[in-house]
């Protein structure tokens, strides 16, 4: 097996993948595993997923590994999105969090 593209996903679309997957063949055991979880966490399908991450990157100008974080965990509150968005570096005010809070919402729909 070659690995053609290396990408950070959201969990929903790890779950699509590992889905498509199993209807090739029997999984792995961590393969199970890993849709397991990803079943169980995953709260939006991954088409919404993705766009939640562009919409991220594009308005907020965060990373990518980040806007994943945040469309796989799908934080309520500005405490909980604080916390996904430390790695950054930067300072968000918290206007621009309630923005990013309001984003995520929108998706939820």
């Amino acid at each position: 097996m070659k690995v053609l593209k290396l990408e950070e996903i959201p969990l929903s679309k790890a779950r699509d993948l590992l889905e498509l997957r199993q209807k090739r063949g029997p999984l792995e055991s961590y393969q199970m595993a890993a849709l397991s979880h990803a079943s169980k966490f995953s709260k939006i399908p991954s088409e919404k997923a993705e766009g939640l991450v562009k919409a991220l990157i594009d308005k907020f100008k965060i990373s990518r590994a980040t806007a994943v974080q945040v469309a796989s965990v799908l934080p309520t509150s500005i405490e909980e999105l604080r916390t996904l968005l430390a790695k950054e570096g930067k300072v968000f005010l918290t206007e621009d969090l309630e923005k990013i809070l309001e984003l995520i919402r929108t998706y939820l729909e």
